[in-house]
């Protein structure tokens, strides 16, 4: 009876294994049937390129994760830059149409799309918006501002245009801790480094309130500017007009804000009749279009690292594969570029900053490997998205050429630290605690009480040793002294039109100005073909199904069946890579884009 028992379990076990490999092959199946089938189009069929600018375009694939039941990577934001820049020399593609009402792309993310929008009207192509509504009974100028860069606007007789100031809140947290007997305990370098601020001040000082209000008028000014430009109404009328708030959709007709009032269907009818026998082409298949082997072979090719989040010391690969959390881990940062600058075949490397820093001995620990990578000579460049600050800095400033949008906050040459203190609330809640140490400076770190004098004279001298080496090295990167570093570090953030003047970064321009520029480094002209290399390479979404079971990332009553999948993921990877021929490799190349 027990053998039979025996079997009968090994007999399930085999079944739920089966089972399971039956779903991942249909979640794979799936998977590529989405990202491979394209549409039936003839080459030479007419194309309006359809786009919804609502989406989440995530910054770049840093890794993929897995949300929810999909195994698709959202798009990037490079690829939709890419796109619209193909499109507007693809003699296929006649227009561009596009849908928004609230989307999430922050400041500079628009900047970069607004660039891309403008090649392609300056082709002679048109671009047609349509919003069912900017903003419900809320101010959406970002979104507007997006909206302003096409040809032709129309917003549904109900909606609105959320043309509104803008305006930065900040909470003052050091009353309310108070209340329950808790504190914020940090020690900074740089006035303006404002990070710690919410903990430990009631109230705004004058150095968060001087740089605060110069980003919220920057990219207010620059708002209004490129609005103006766009819709032909001079900057005090627009002002006025934001002044009164977000706009009636009859109202914008009349104040020509926008061009036409109407629902979808007939904005679609209109489009129909503009672009006469055009197929409506979505971006992510027209990214999967076949493109001619011949337009990449022979292209020089520059490698794409992007480096997005928080950072961190250690390697994402053992981060968990669930969620879309990112990360710049400086191990697998290191690994990236030490591969691409090793790499014969990669002619410069381009590194895509967005982030508002972290940890000081990782952004070294990536600086360091920055700079050695230069070494062999390989031009390396930094596009930096909506922020590169602090940490995000750090990595940048080694580049050789640092290109920001406007909009891009950036700088914050400074450091801190600190820990929360609970020790007061632990004895109103009649907790009592004890400490047995060994060395006076054992308590520095916990939680339980504030720093002592010791404490805080052996941290200030480590801050002003880090604050040190941060302005040494940026003064180094940037081919200045660092009296003069100092004068525009103190832990203040910059607009990234206020940090060109103050010679933090080297040029405006997003990520396509930045490959562009790149290009002529390595004796092509911007107009030349080029192909585009993620470094690392992008998992398939289904490697990354596989290693959440190898990492633990599911119930534990699958896991041994998983384990063999692990394993034939191991052992068959490289041959099925060959066979789905996703290799990550895209070729960019204004006036021609090959995927």
């Amino acid at each position: 009876m027990r053998t039979f028992g025996k079997v009968l379990l090994a007999l399930l076990a085999s079944l739920g294994f089966l089972t399971m490999l039956a779903i991942v092959g249909i979640f794979y199946g799936i998977s590529r049937f989405d990202s491979t089938h394209t549409p039936s189009l003839p080459v030479t069929g007419k194309m309006v390129l359809s786009l919804d600018l609502d989406e989440s375009f995530i910054e770049g694939n840093t890794g993929p994760r897995l949300q929810g039941l999909s195994l698709q990577s959202s798009t990037s934001l490079q690829d939709l830059v890419i796109a619209i820049r193909r499109a507007k020399d693809d003699p296929r593609v006649v227009a561009l149409k596009a849908t928004v009402s609230g989307t999430p792309l922050g400041f500079s993310q628009i900047q970069d799309v607004r660039d891309a929008l403008g090649e392609f009207k300056a082709s002679g192509k048109k671009t047609y918006l349509f919003s069912e509504t900017m903003g419900e009974g809320s101010g959406a100028l970002p979104t507007y501002y997006l909206a302003a860069a096409f040809n032709d606007l129309w917003v549904q007789p109900s909606g609105q245009v959320g043309i509104a100031g803008l305006g930065l809140e900040n909470f003052f947290l050091k009353n309310f801790l108070a209340r329950f007997g808790l504190k914020g305990s940090f020690l900074a370098r740089g006035e303006y480094k404002s990070a710690p601020e919410m903990f430990v001040n009631s109230a705004m000082s004058p150095a968060n309130r001087e740089e605060s209000t110069a980003l919220v008028n920057g990219w207010y000014e620059q708002m209004v500017a490129g609005i103006a430009k766009d819709r032909s109404i001079d900057a005090p009328t627009l002002k006025g007009l934001i002044d009164k708030g977000p706009q009636i959709a009859s109202d914008a007709l009349q104040e020509k804000l926008i061009d036409h009032i109407g629902y979808r269907d007939q904005f679609d009818d209109m489009l129909k009749t503009e672009a006469t026998g055009a197929s409506e082409v979505k971006l992510d298949k027209y990214l999967g279009l076949p493109r001619t082997p011949a337009l990449i072979s022979g292209a020089k090719r520059i490698a794409v690292i992007h480096a997005i989040g928080e950072v961190a010391r250690g390697d994402d690969g053992n981060q968990s594969l669930v969620g879309s959390s990112t990360g710049i881990y400086s191990d697998s940062m290191v690994k990236a570029l030490r591969k691409a600058a090793d790499d014969k075949k990669i002619d410069a490397i381009v590194i895509r900053v967005d982030s508002p820093g972290g940890s000081a001995v990782a952004s070294d620990t990536i600086w360091r490997e920055i700079v050695k990578a230069k070494e062999k000579k390989k031009p390396i460049i930094v596009s930096m998205g909506d922020v590169a600050a602090s940490g995000g800095y750090y990595i940048a400033m080694a580049g050789d050429r640092i290109f920001a949008q406007p909009a891009t906050i950036t700088g914050s040459i400074g450091v801190f630290t600190g820990k929360p203190v609970i020790g007061e609330a632990l004895k109103k809640l009649d907790i009592n605690y004890e400490r047995i140490t060994a060395g006076e400076s054992a308590g520095a770190f916990s939680i339980m009480t504030d720093f002592s004098a010791n404490d805080a004279a052996n941290i200030n001298r480590n801050l002003d040793a880090t604050y040190l080496d941060f302005m040494t090295k940026a003064a180094q990167g940037r081919g200045k002294t660092v009296e003069q570093i100092r004068e525009v570090a103190r832990g203040r953030v910059w607009t990234g039109e206020d940090a060109l003047k103050a010679g933090l970064v080297d040029e405006i321009g997003g990520f396509a100005r930045a490959i562009d520029y790149t290009k002529t480094k390595i004796g092509l002209k911007e107009t030349d073909q080029v192909v585009l290399v993620p470094f690392p390479d992008p998992d398939q979404p289904w490697w990354a199904l596989f290693k959440a079971f190898d990492t633990g990332d599911v119930p534990t009553s699958i896991m041994s069946s998983m384990r063999t999948l692990m394993w034939f993921e191991r052992v068959m990877g490289p041959f099925m890579r060959e066979i789905t021929g996703r290799s990550g490799v895209q070729a960019y190349m204004p006036p021609v884009v090959a995927n």
